[in-house]
């Protein structure tokens, strides 16, 4: 009986805590001048889950290498490069949160350094949004084609694409956006949004933001809170093993499904991170693309290239690196 009055007592006071800090947080948030909306890099969207805010007012911050970093609102919510020079083959780049290239200055991505360099020859144009999965970036991909008609598609990949494709992986972890996406059902091909966030998050601004917070601690001083609150909810191995191969199961449908739309585009890919490379060179492979495998490598072994151990994304040095290894490698392929 004692053990239970207990339980109860904390479980009273957590939830105190919870409502007086989310009654702070929205006193705080309510005396802010700035409207919320202008201080977000995305948005909520009913099809994608989110897309760029192009709303955002320009903001001027420093990266996790202390570099500083100008970013300008997006002109559309899916587009976030537009071509600075026009050329009569037209290339798009497709990605996550390194073609969003949010951690260095806009103008500054991988993919405005592969524009200085092939002006003649390209429209450069990027479709990139932090968080993305591989079904994301291809409903994008359709949503954008139209208007842009691309010859060439280069489709960046991440480790991370496997976790966010899968409903089950990105339910098994607080490390993701937090925010419903669409969802890719293998087995009949229909499209499903789910929300794989905690539910206290919904209910509570004040409790995400400051979990937000902890997390970057945790990040910088490496205090393991990230792994234990993970360990809580971790899908077991067998379970997990399944569920990646599914993962790279919806990389292979919606590579195919890109391919099948769009006949005369030619598409290439390459991944940030070596995790799943050589399975991912396997299905573009499988799928008539080019891939260009162990790309990570030409970025990783550049000194500074990123903000380790506080970030993976690449900084300025890294993008540069990157825009630069990717000319070499399509010229190389296309000769």
């Amino acid at each position: 009986m004692r053990i239970a009055k207990n339980i109860a007592y904390i479980t009273i006071i957590f939830v105190i805590f919870l409502v007086i800090l989310e009654l702070l947080f929205r006193t705080v948030v309510f005396f802010i001048k700035v409207p919320e909306i202008e201080r977000r890099e995305i948005v909520s969207d009913s099809t994608l889950g989110w897309v760029h805010n192009t709303q955002m007012k320009k903001r001027v911050t420093n990266n996790k290498c202390d570099e500083e970093v100008i970013r300008l609102p997006s002109r559309d919510p899916l587009i976030n490069k537009f071509p600075k020079y026009s050329a009569d083959q037209k290339i798009l780049f497709i990605g996550d949160s390194f073609t969003h290239a949010h951690e260095v200055s806009t103008g500054q991505a991988y993919f405005d350094v592969f524009e200085e360099q092939v002006k003649n020859q390209y429209s450069v144009y990027a479709a990139g949004i932090g968080g993305f999965g591989n079904l994301q970036e291809y409903l994008a991909l359709v949503s954008v084609f139209e208007e842009i008609k691309p010859d060439i598609v280069m489709w960046q990949l991440c480790s991370n694409d496997v976790i966010n494709n899968v409903y089950e992986l990105d339910n098994s972890s607080f490390y993701n956006n937090q925010r419903p996406r669409p969802y890719l059902n293998l087995n009949n091909s229909q499209i499903k949004n789910k929300n794989p966030g905690f539910w206290l998050f919904d209910w509570s601004y004040g409790t995400q933001f400051v979990f937000n917070r902890l997390l970057r601690l945790d990040w910088k001083y490496k205090l393991g809170l990230l792994e234990l609150l993970d360990s809580t909810i971790a899908l077991d191995p067998k379970a997990r093993e399944k569920y990646e191969k599914q993962g790279l199961e919806v990389l292979d449908k919606v590579l195919n499904n890109a391919r099948a739309d769009f006949p005369n585009t030619k598409f290439y890919g390459f991944s940030v991170d070596g995790e799943y490379d050589k399975e991912s060179e396997a299905i573009f492979i499988k799928n008539g693309a080019v891939y260009f495998s162990e790309f990570y490598n030409y970025v990783d072994s550049t000194e500074g290239s990123n903000c380790l151990p506080l970030d993976t994304h690449w900084n300025h040095l890294g993008n540069q690196v990157a825009g630069d290894m990717l000319i070499k490698l399509l010229v190389e392929v296309k000769h």
